[in-house]
């Protein structure tokens, strides 16, 4: 750089490597509001890139300044205007200042097929617009055509239209019927003539100009040039409005990711984070499918989360070689899929109960990672083909950076409150437990006027088990024991550890007598099949307390369960391997 300063009428701006405006020359506060929208590409963009501002053309240089070696300051852009060259039409600078009046690319298209008709005079044009993500030309925008003449055109390239984007030339056809590369559909309504040409920014296709006429009068060469006027004009509006919408995209992305990592971050409860990861994919991309698929301990693939266009689905465990979670789970890779496209074989064996028809559909996956392990697979899907981009996909890969996170973080808060409430050796509710679901079965007995039982479980004779076999033995009692019983219980009755030997059983909804049966059923159930021990059979019997809540008989559960212990002790003393209950007590309590 020189040592001279710039002038005031220098349109100089300083900008930050990260984005941020650091100085500007009084000549560039005018265009301000045009060029701060365009900062994000232009930090990234070649050394030189044309933009349109406020109706005119500039180009914009770009000087890295640094402050140390390796170490960047910033980045002064000069934006220059190039030597200004005569107007084939003086209606085409009316066109560019229309142009820049609306960042908007639906503007655009319409207000360049109808200038382009006017100064040709055409009897129709078409702007299709060409998608690199999809490989198509979309229809874009249509004056005087029916719509269904220019469908979505991707995979085979082949044809007029792709040959103008593939060559990167304009295209003067004067009697189309008789081309023979002319679209019957477009003879059909009357089209004599077509002028064409490609829309290019740099080395990359927009889109495709073309203006058609009905009657006996065809485009000329001169004509060729003033549509090609029109293009370059065209490129500059659309990139701008483009530049303007990718910003508006990526600030709307940002806060959507800031919220979902607000709403995701505030919950430790599994179930209430699935519904804040659903919310954020609603809020990202378009879809009709969303699955979160998590790595389990016995290294399934498990489908916690699955919704359908039919609702909730139940949750669902697969091998790791079906489906594409599992492909994404081996392998790290996020995903993107349309149509035809499909996995290596035999690297995948499909899972159509959980993703459908792959043909039919479109399918975005990523991995959920945290440190260097993956622990799951965030899917979405659309029944449209070609319905994702891979901003689609960047956006759902940045979301899943912090799904991971929150994931991992309710998976070890879910295990340490399973800690918390489980004993280790027979994986039974603890007495801390126990005693929380009693209150909360009592208290509900109290409202709702509805009986709940609890039966007192003592391993009769269990001393000398240890005594003569080992504590190592007496575990294995321990554990048999609750196993043998939660089989023959409900899956709404609550078997418990109390301590020791002894077991507690909440029975929900049941009345005393039946209470009494099924205690009945555990002394049998435990009695029927001798233990093994150490190669030695050995038969072991319970005794067990009943009592049934009464709302005057027992304020609290103590009571309640003070109660059973009383019963329990008088299944002892009349010789064990018994059932007694809480009614029995006034008739045989001793003093």
């Amino acid at each position: 750089m020189s040592g001279e300063l710039p002038s005031k009428s220098d349109l100089n701006l300083l900008v930050s490597v990260n984005g941020q405006i650091l100085a500007a020359s009084e000549a560039v506060f005018s265009l301000r509001s045009f060029v701060e929208p365009l900062i994000p590409d232009l930090v990234h963009a070649a050394e030189a890139t044309d933009v349109f501002l406020n109706g005119r053309r500039y180009t914009v240089q770009r000087q890295i300044l640094w402050q140390a070696p390796g170490v960047a300051l910033g980045i002064l852009f000069t934006l220059q205007q190039p030597a200004t060259k005569p107007l084939i039409d003086p209606r085409l600078g009316e066109m560019a200042l229309t142009l820049s009046s609306k960042l908007d690319i639906d503007h655009v298209l319409e207000n360049v097929v109808r200038f382009a008709m006017d100064l040709l005079d055409a009897d129709a044009g078409a702007l299709p617009v060409y998608d690199p993500d999809r490989e198509r030309l979309l229809p874009g925008h249509l004056v005087n055509l029916p719509v269904d003449l220019v469908a979505p055109a991707k995979g085979s390239r082949r044809g007029l239209m792709w040959d103008i984007i593939d060559q990167g030339m304009s295209l003067l056809i004067p009697n189309y019927a008789a081309h023979p590369m002319a679209l019957p559909d477009l003879v059909r309504i009357g089209v004599r003539s077509l002028l064409a040409t490609p829309i290019i920014d740099g080395s990359t296709p927009l889109g495709i100009l073309a203006l058609y006429r009905m009657r006996d009068e065809p485009f000329q060469e001169r004509d060729r040039d003033l549509l090609q006027a029109i293009a370059r004009q065209t490129a500059i509006a659309l990139q701008s409005a483009r530049m303007y919408q990718r910003a508006i995209r990526n600030a709307d992305e940002r806060y959507t990711l800031y919220q979902a990592s607000v709403e995701i971050g505030a919950t430790l409860d599994r179930e209430q984070l699935y519904q804040a990861i659903h919310h954020a994919v609603n809020r990202l991309i378009p879809h009709t499918g969303v699955a979160i698929a998590l790595l389990n301990d016995q290294q399934m693939v498990e489908y916690v989360y699955l919704v359908t266009p039919s609702g909730r689905q139940p949750a669902q465990q697969w091998p790791l070689t079906h489906g594409v979670a599992g492909y994404v789970l081996r392998f790290g890779v996020s995903l993107r899929l349309s149509g035809a496209q499909t996995l290596p074989e035999p690297a995948l064996q499909p899972a159509p109960e959980i993703e459908g028809d792959l043909c039919q559909r479109s399918l975005l996956a990523t991995p959920l990672v945290v440190g260097d392990r993956i622990i799951g697979a965030l899917l979405a899907w659309n029944d449209q083909l070609d319905a994702y981009t891979m901003a689609d996909l960047s956006a759902l890969e940045m979301l899943a950076a912090t799904v991971a996170v929150a994931l991992h973080n309710a998976l070890r808060f879910a295990q340490i409150q399973s800690l918390a409430m489980t004993d280790t050796l027979t994986e039974l509710h603890n007495r801390r437990h126990f005693l929380y679901i009693l209150q909360h079965e009592v208290d509900r007995a109290r409202r709702y006027h509805t009986p709940v039982s609890v039966a007192m479980v003592d391993i009769d004779h269990f001393k000398q088990v240890n005594d003569t076999y080992g504590h190592l033995a007496g575990d294995q009692i321990l554990r048999e024991v609750a196993q043998r019983c939660r089989q023959h219980l409900r899956d709404v009755d609550i078997l418990a550890r109390y301590g020791g030997e002894e077991f507690g059983v909440i029975l929900p909804e049941t009345p005393y007598e039946a209470a009494l049966l099924a205690a009945e059923r555990l002394c049998r159930t435990v009695m029927a099949t001798p233990f093994v021990i150490d190669g030695q059979f050995l038969k072991l019997t319970l005794s067990i307390g009943v009592a049934t809540f009464h709302p005057v008989s027992h304020p609290d559960p103590s009571s309640l369960i003070a109660d059973a212990d009383r019963a329990l002790y008088l299944a002892k003393r009349r010789g064990r391997n018994r059932v007694c209950g809480a009614q029995e007590l006034s008739t045989y309590a001793e003093p």
